[in-house]
C-alpha cells in the first residue's frame, strides 16, 4: 500500500529530478519490510510535494530540470520482538560453515545461548539455562523431537549448516504464536527462501559449490546446491557430506568417541502466483557413524526422510501461513570400538548391546495475521504436533542377562499435542508498543505394554507391574505472554516482558521402566553418565519468565551499539532428578550398589527451581581508512544462575563466559581476532556428581576473502593449543565400558577435554 503510494506521488517527476532511499538501521533491506513504513512514507510526503512542484516549475522555465538531493528516511525496525530477538543472517551462516560440521553452532556466538556436549554433529542448545525439550526448535517449519534414550539426533541435527540460509533465535519470553509445549526460548531455522526469475527473463540458473578441511580430526567434506527457476516455478537441490575421525585436546592426546560422519539430501519445488507461495520439500539424513564421548553408547547408524508443504498467501484482509509435515527416522546404538575398553580381563571385549529406536514426527500450523487498523495487528492459529516412539533392544546371542526375548523400553509410545492461540500487537504512537497473547494446549501421552529380556526374574516382574497400570496422561495448559516496549528517543529503546509458559513431560521422562542397573544405564539423555529410570506421575513444567532490556545505538551513522537483558525465571515442577531410594523415588535403594564411582541411578522427579542472569552484547566501529580498511568489534556477554527451591543447584548451568573479536574489513578481505574467555564452574549440582571446570582462555584467528563469486576462508582455532574443559561437556565415558556405571571400570572424575589447535579452510564458488 505504501509502496504504491510513493510510486503515485513519484511518478510525474522526470527521472532526474529526485530519489528517495530508505535505509533502516537494523538490517540492510528496504523499510517496505518494516511494520512502520506508513509513518515513514507520511513524514517524507512533505519533502516530495515539494520538490514535485519545484520541478514542474522549473520545468517550465528552463530546458533542464533541476536535479535535487537524494533523500534519505531513517526509521528503526517496528517488530515488538526486535528487542528479544536475535538474527544470523546468511552472510554470518555462511562465514562459518568451513569452521564447524554442527549446524548447533552457528548459534554459539549469541549472547544467552550455551551448548550442551553430544556427538560431532549433535550438540544441544541451551537459552538461559533451559535446555533441550525446553527449547521450542522449529526447522523449516517442522518441529521434531529427538527419537533417542540418548538424544543424539536433536532437531538441529537434521538439517546441514550449508542449507541454513536464516536463523532467528527468540531468548527467554516467546511470543505465543512463536512458542508453545517449551519454557525457554524458540529457536526457527531457515533454508534459503526460493529465488524466481524476473519478470520478462530467461530462466534462473543458480547455485553454490563448497567444500572445507579442518587439520584436527581430519576433518573434511563438501555441500553443493543448484536451483532453476522461471518467473513461477523454481526447482532445488541441497547435497552435503562431512566426516571427522577422533579429534585430538590440547595435550595432543585422543579424545575418544568423537569421530563421526554425515550426509545430507533435500530437493524442493516451489510455485509463486501473484502474491501467494506454496512450496513442497523432501529430504533424508545418513549418519553411518557418530561417536558420542559422553554417552555409554554410540550411534551406529541414523536414517531419517522428510516431507513438508508450506503456503504463504497475501490477501486483502491480511497474511496466512500454512505448515504440513511429516518426518520418520531409524536410529540405531550400539557399543563401538572405543567404549570396548575394560579393565577386567574375564570381560569379552566384543560383547554387543544393539538399541533400536523408530521415530515418526507429524504435524501442521495454520496462522492468520490480520491487520485490524493502522495500530494494531492480530494473530490467530492452530497447530498439531504427534511424536511417536518405539524403543526396542534386539536380544544378544550367548548373553544370559540380555536374551532370549527383545528387551522393549517403549512400545509405540506416542504425545500428541493440539494447541490453538490468539496474540494482539499494538503500536500506540512512535514511542510506545506492546504485544499480548494467550494459547491453550492439551496434550495426550501413552504407551503399550512393555517385555523384559528374560522370561522371569526380577525385571519380568516389574514390567508386569508396569503393564498393569493406566499409561494414558492427559495435560491442559495455559500459556500467557505480554510485552511492551518503549522508544523515547533516537538512540535508546527499552522493552519489558512477562511469559507465564508450559512444558509437559516428555516420553522419555514419563515411560522407561525398568530399574535394573544396566537398562538404567541406556537412559542417559544429560550426558552426565548416570544411569535413569522415568516416573509417569510428573506433571507439566509451568515457569515465569521475566526480563527487561535495554537497547542504545548511535542515532547518525550506528557506528555503536548496545544492549543487556537481565532476567528472572521461576519455574514450577522443573523436572529434575533425585537418586534411587530417596524419598518420593520409586527405584529401590539396591540401585545405589556403585556409589564409590560416583555415578549413580536417578528418577525424573518434579521440583520447584529458579534461575535468574544477565546478556550483554555490543559492537563498534572503530577506525575508518581508505588506504587500511575499516576496523571494529563486537562482543557478548552471558552468566546464568540455577537453584532448586529444596536447595542446591541446577544441572548445566553455564559460567560467566566473554567473546571478545576485533574485526577488519577491506575491499574483499575480512579478518578477525577472537579472544574467549570461560569462568570456572563450581556451582555444581550433586546429585548427579556433576564435575567442576577450571576457567580458561581461547585465542581464535580467520581471514576470508571474496573476489567475484569465489570466497576463500582461512582460519586457526585454539592458536596457543590450549588444554581446557567446557563446562557443559558432560562426563568423559568415551572410552569406558558400556553396560556398568561402576565395577571395575573408571570413576566418574573426568571432563571432556576440549579441541586443541585447529587449522581450517574453506572455499566455495556461487553462480
Amino acid at each position: 500500500m505504501v509502496f504504491a503510494l510513493l510510486q503515485l506521488i513519484v511518478a510525474p517527476m522526470p527521472k532526474s529530478v529526485g530519489q528517495i532511499a530508505f535505509v533502516n538501521r537494523n538490517e540492510d533491506v528496504p523499510l517496505i519490510r518494516s511494520k512502520n513504513k506508513l509513518a515513514s512514507a507520511v513524514l517524507a510526503l512533505p519533502t516530495l510535494l515539494i520538490s514535485n512542484q519545484d520541478a514542474i516549475a522549473a520545468d517550465k522555465t528552463q530546458e533542464e530540470p533541476t536535479v535535487l538531493e537524494k533523500v534519505v528516511v531513517t526509521d528503526k525496525r517496528s517488530d515488538a520482538n526486535a528487542l528479544t530477538t536475535t538474527e544470523i543472517s546468511p552472510a554470518e551462516i555462511s562465514a562459518k560453515q568451513a569452521q564447524v560440521s554442527d549446524t548447533a553452532k552457528l548459534l554459539e556466538d549469541t549472547a544467552g545461548v550455551s551448548l550442551q556436549g553430544g556427538g560431532g554433529v549433535s550438540s544441544l542448545p541451551i537459552i538461559h539455562g533451559l535446555n533441550d525439550d525446553r527449547v521450542k526448535i522449529d526447522v523449516n517449519g517442522m518441529t521434531i523431537t529427538s527419537a533417542c534414550a540418548n538424544h543424539m539426533n536433536p532437531a538441529l541435527s537434521y538439517i546441514d549448516r550449508t542449507n541454513v540460509g536464516k536463523i532467528t533465535i527468540l531468548q527467554g519470553v516467546t511470543p505465543v504464536s512463536m512458542g508453545g509445549d517449551s519454557i525457554g526460548g524458540t529457536i526457527v531455522v531457515e533454508s534459503p527462501e526460493p529465488k524466481f526469475a524476473e519478470s520478462g527473463k530467461e530462466l534462473l540458473i543458480n547455485g553454490k559449490a563448497s567444500a572445507f578441511y579442518r587439520s584436527n580430526g581430519d576433518a573434511f567434506g563438501g555441500s553443493i546446491a543448484a536451483g532453476v527457476a522461471n518467473e513461477k516455478v523454481r526447482l532445488d537441490y541441497t547435497g552435503s557430506h562431512t566426516q571427522s575421525m577422533n579429534y585430538n585436546d590440547g595435550n595432543g592426546q585422543i579424545v575418544k568417541s568423537t569421530a563421526y560422519e554425515n550426509q545430507n539430501h533435500a530437493a524442493s519445488i516451489a510455485f509463486k502466483f501473484d502474491n501467494h507461495l506454496l512450496e513442497f520439500k523432501g529430504g533424508q539424513q545418513h549418519i553411518p557413524f557418530q561417536g558420542f564421548p559422553n554417552q555409554r553408547m554410540d550411534l551406529t547408524n541414523n536414517d531419517s526422510i522428510f516431507g513438508n508443504v508450506r503456503y504463504k498467501g497475501n490477501f486483502d484482509w491480511g497474511n496466512l501461513e500454512t505448515k504440513l509435515y511429516l518426518e520418520n527416522t531409524s536410529h540405531s546404538m550400539d557399543i563401538e570400538s572405543d567404549k570396548f575398553y575394560s579393565n577386567n580381563p574375564n570381560r569379552a571385549l566384543t560383547m554387543k548391546m544393539p538399541m533400536e529406536t523408530r521415530g515418526k514426527n507429524l504435524g501442521y500450523k495454520v496462522q492468520a495475521e490480520l491487520p485490524i487498523n493502522q495500530r494494531d495487528t492480530v494473530r490467530v492459529g492452530n497447530e498439531f504436533h504427534s511424536n511417536q516412539i518405539n524403543d526396542f533392544w534386539p536380544p544378544v546371542i550367548g548373553s544370559m542377562g540380555m536374551a532370549p526375548n527383545t528387551f522393549i523400553n517403549l512400545n509405540n509410545a506416542s504425545r500428541d499435542r493440539l494447541g490453538t492461540f490468539a496474540e494482539w500487537e499494538a503500536n500506540w504512537n512512535s514511542e510506545w508498543k506492546s504485544m499480548l497473547g494467550l494459547r491453550y494446549d492439551h496434550t495426550l501421552a501413552d504407551t503399550g505394554n512393555v517385555q523384559a529380556y528374560r522370561t522371569s526374574g526380577a525385571t519380568v516382574s516389574e514390567a508386569n507391574v508396569f503393564n498393569a497400570k493406566d499409561h494414558e496422561r492427559n495435560f491442559d495448559t495455559f500459556d500467557v505472554t505480554a510485552m511492551m516496549q518503549f522508544t523515547p528517543n533516537k538512540i535508546s529503546q527499552y522493552e519489558f516482558g512477562y511469559a507465564r509458559k508450559n512444558r509437559m513431560p516428555s516420553l522419555y521422562e514419563l515411560y522407561p521402566w525398568s530399574t535394573s542397573g544396566m537398562m538404567m544405564t541406556m537412559i542417559g539423555t544429560y550426558g552426565d553418565g548416570n544411569g535413569y529410570v522415568g516416573n509417569m506421575n510428573l506433571k507439566p513444567e509451568t515457569a515465569h519468565n521475566i526480563s527487561f532490556t535495554a537497547a542504545f545505538h548511535e542515532a547518525e551513522n550506528n557506528s555503536w551499539e548496545i544492549k543487556a537483558t537481565p532476567y528472572f525465571s521461576y519455574v514450577e515442577n522443573f523436572i529434575d532428578a533425585d537418586r534411587c531410594g530417596q524419598l518420593g523415588t520409586t527405584c529401590a535403594t539396591n540401585a545405589l550398589s556403585n556409589t564409590s564411582k560416583d555415578f549413580y541411578y536417578l528418577q525424573t522427579q518434579n521440583h520447584d527451581a529458579r534461575l535468574w542472569g544477565a546478556d550483554l552484547s555490543a559492537r563498534a566501529d572503530l577506525f575508518k581508512h581508505d588506504t587500511y580498511g575499516q576496523f571494529g568489534t563486537h562482543t557478548t556477554m552471558s552468566y546464568v544462575r540455577g537453584e532448586r527451591m529444596d536447595g542446591g543447584n541446577l544441572y548445566h548451568m553455564m559460567p560467566f563466559n566473554m567473546k571478545l573479536s576485533l574485526d577488519h574489513k577491506l575491499q574483499g578481505w575480512k579478518n578477525a581476532i577472537e579472544m574467549q574467555f570461560v569462568d570456572g564452574k563450581s556451582d555444581v549440582q550433586q546429585i548427579r556428581h556433576e564435575l567442576t571446570t577450571p576457567s580458561y582462555v581461547l585465542l581464535n584467528a580467520k581471514t576470508g576473502y571474496q573476489w567475484k563469486n569465489l570466497s576463500i576462508d582461512v582460519g586457526l582455532d585454539n592458536v596457543l593449543d590450549k588444554q581446557y574443559y567446557h563446562p557443559l561437556a558432560g562426563a568423559y565415558t568415551g572410552d569406558y565400558y558400556a553396560m556398568s556405571l561402576g565395577g571395575a571400570e573408571k570413576s566418574n572424575t573426568r571432563n571432556i577435554p576440549g579441541m586443541g589447535r585447529s587449522v581450517f579452510v574453506g572455499m566455495s564458488l556461487t553462480y
